[in-house]
């Protein structure tokens, strides 16, 4: 599966979350940095994405990493 395509499917598990608020405010706005400039899918703003899904949805972020989200 293409990172693009995951990064994706992470962002979605992260918009969906009911448990978003547990990123602490300066995850969220470096991700949102990363959103804005389109970086989220490579490097280091895909690493920041993943490190703010394992905090909000642990188990939804493995199945998406696996490619089984959906």
């Amino acid at each position: 599966m293409k990172r693009r395509r995951v990064a994706e499917q992470l962002l979605e598990v992260l918009m969906s979350s009911v448990n978003s608020n547990l990123v602490p405010p300066e995850l969220g706005w470096e991700l949102f940095g990363y959103f804005v400039e389109d970086e989220l899918w490579h490097g280091k703003g895909f690493r920041v994405l993943l490190k703010a899904c394992r905090i909000c949805e642990p188990e939804k972020t493995q199945r998406a990493l696996r490619g089984e989200f959906r």
